[in-house]
């Protein structure tokens, strides 16, 4: 049977620093999407590079998630890594390596919902322009950053116009929206992807929720209150993968995006992909959350 949605981008190695010391972890979206689409019952078909180099229990882990690496480890290239320090104001980013970039041969046979999400780059544009998909949506997060010397990332400007004109879902965090549309306020930043072509435009705001821009309407998300956070990786992955299986689904996108946000509260309570929630306690949040939007 074909996949409910796939997502475009790398499974990746983190090695997140922070309060609680250091630890090694699976990551990248493939994971965090298909840990949550399958949540509320929905599949994912990752499409996505690893090297050699990829551990055997994590091929384990992501089997227990529904995705299938076949054809999808490159003998003699490495696992893209990144080394994720939260002991900041801000978090600190840099990649130990980078495996191969997903190519045209990679996309042939997708399911009608796409989800591009690059980290590192590695979906190069041409590839995109040739999905064709009933729902397009992208994370820009790859396409935002800048890898220099020593392995940091720096953030840099991205515009692809053709690309953003085909988008039904556009998501990204504040910082991510201004280096996309060179405005510094993220309602403008949304008014001008809406003014693309682009049907659903989001903002995410960690603690402060979410805005959400559909037609001429403007919405703020509320967060869900976690009073001990162990682990933001990953929260705008899951984010985006609550509201596409709502979407899929045909709910409308306010619903979807509390459903969104009602998923990245559950995977910041646990260390690294995983969610303890059941799927009644996320709905039950996801109907608190749609009940205190408000359009401004």
């Amino acid at each position: 049977m074909m996949a409910d949605l796939a997502v475009l981008g790398h499974v990746v190695i983190d090695k997140v620093i922070d309060a609680n010391g250091e630890r090694i972890q699976l990551g990248g979206p493939p994971t965090y999407v298909s840990l949550a689409a399958g949540k509320l019952g929905k599949s994912v078909k990752a499409v996505t590079k690893v090297g050699g180099d990829f551990p055997r229990e994590y091929i384990s882990r992501l089997l227990e998630l529904g995705v299938e690496l076949e054809g999808m480890i490159v003998d003699g290239a490495e696992t893209t890594r990144f080394v994720l320090d939260y002991r900041g104001p801000e978090r600190s980013l840099s990649v130990g390596s980078v495996c191969v970039e997903i190519g045209p041969e990679d996309v042939s046979e997708l399911p009608e919902a796409v989800l591009v999400a690059p980290v590192a780059g590695e979906v190069p544009p041409s590839v995109v322009s040739s999905i064709r998909a009933d729902l397009m949506a992208l994370d820009p997060q790859g396409y935002v950053r800048e890898i220099v010397e020593g392995g940091r990332v720096l953030p840099k400007r991205w515009f692809d116009g053709a690309i953003l004109r085909r988008l039904d879902v556009f998501k990204a965090s504040e910082e991510e929206l201004s280096l996309v549309t060179g405005e510094a306020s993220p309602l403008w930043g949304l008014e001008k992807l809406v003014k693309l072509g682009v049907s659903v435009a989001i903002a995410t705001r960690g603690n402060n929720g979410a805005l959400l821009a559909v037609g001429r309407h403007r919405y703020s998300i509320p967060a869900w209150d976690v009073r001990d956070p162990l682990d933001t990786t990953g929260a705008g992955d899951v984010f985006m993968a609550g509201f596409l299986s709502e979407c899929i689904g045909g709910e409308e996108p306010l619903w979807c995006a509390s459903m969104g946000a009602a998923m990245s509260s559950c995977v910041v309570e646990t260390l690294g992909p995983r969610i303890d929630a059941s799927r009644g306690k996320v709905r039950r949040r996801a109907d608190d959350i749609y009940n205190r939007v408000n359009e401004i």
